[in-house]
């Protein structure tokens, strides 16, 4: 014997929750087995035989060009910051590569989206300070070096908490840098800036030349690497609300309630007035009445022959 009843539009909520999960890794190997990898990107010519020469990935078998990495970054994060401005400046840039300043003749103001990751004023020249923007500086020059630590989706969920993101690594002098966030999407090493974080791209981006410069291959080579941050991700909560009326679900389904005869005639306390069922489990059904999922209660809830009883299901997905 089965009893159903059909779900109601207001019986159902579905509510968004954000949750947050720091990681920590320390080491190589801590950072390649989670999927969090560190790559080199140069300024070569396509003519060059660097061009193409590929750096593979820590996690699986792609690998991707030190040229193509260097071009990639620059078309995603840097595009409408080249060339170079007037020191101090903020400046626009047409298709042909020339710098708009007060320009209002056109409605053409940047060529490509750079994923900004806040509205503040923003330049490209070096050592630039104020305290409502910051520098998006990009060397241009030939052979000019990015370093860029991608981390996995899986573990940065929606995006990256700002002001958690640190990252600790030697550099060619022996010493160390400490790198920390900003919360506005700008990496620094105690007064210098040193490149741009995109939260939710998971991808921070090493430019600074003084420090590359101290970098040298350390970035990508050395064991002694760090890098924490914390992750936000939104799951969906839904909450079933299953209202027993006074009137149903008044008939266990418990088999052991069935007398042994073999016409399944239940015990004679079963049909009294006074019986009151328990509630144990609650089944979900499609339309087809198939059993899509099972919820168990922590202890057997007693009907009301009087008034409602309203049992919550919360599903996390």
């Amino acid at each position: 014997m089965s009893a159903f009843k059909q779900f109601l539009s207001t019986d159902i909520i579905v509510s968004p929750l954000v949750v947050n999960k720091s990681f920590s890794f320390e080491g190589s190997a801590s950072l390649e087995d989670n999927g969090v990898i560190r790559l080199l990107g140069q300024n070569y010519n396509k003519s060059s035989s660097f061009f193409n020469t590929s750096a593979s990935l820590n996690y699986n078998s792609s690998s991707i060009t030190i040229g193509g990495l260097y071009n990639s970054v620059k078309q995603l994060y840097y595009t409408n910051y080249i060339p170079n401005p007037i020191t101090g400046s903020p400046y626009i840039t047409n298709f042909n590569n020339v710098v708009l300043e007060n320009y209002t003749g056109s409605n053409t103001y940047s060529r490509f989206f750079n994923y900004e990751s806040t509205t503040l004023f923003q330049t490209n020249s070096v050592g630039y300070t104020s305290n409502y923007g910051f520098e998006r500086y990009f060397n241009t020059s030939s052979n000019a070096n990015v370093w860029v630590l991608f981390i996995a989706r899986d573990l940065y969920g929606d995006y990256i908490n700002p002001n958690t993101f640190r990252a600790k690594f030697e550099n060619s002098a022996g010493g160390y840098y400490d790198v920390i966030d900003n919360g506005e999407g700008l990496l620094t090493t105690g007064s210098s800036s040193v490149g741009i974080i995109n939260y939710s791209h998971g991808v921070a981006v090493f430019t600074n030349t003084f420090v590359l410069t101290n970098v040298d291959d350390t970035f990508y080579s050395t064991n002694d690497f760090t890098c924490s941050f914390q992750s936000s991700r939104t799951i969906f909560e839904t909450q079933y609300k299953c209202t027993i009326r006074p009137d149903e679900f008044n008939f266990s389904l418990n088999p052991s309630l069935i007398s042994g005869s073999t016409d399944g005639t239940p015990y004679s306390f079963v049909t009294g007035s006074y019986f009151s069922p328990y509630v144990t489990t609650v089944g979900f059904y499609n339309e087809a009445q198939e059993l899509l999922m099972v919820a168990k209660l922590g202890q057997p809830l007693p009907t009301s022959a009087t008034t409602d009883t309203t049992i919550l299901v919360n599903i996390d997905k």
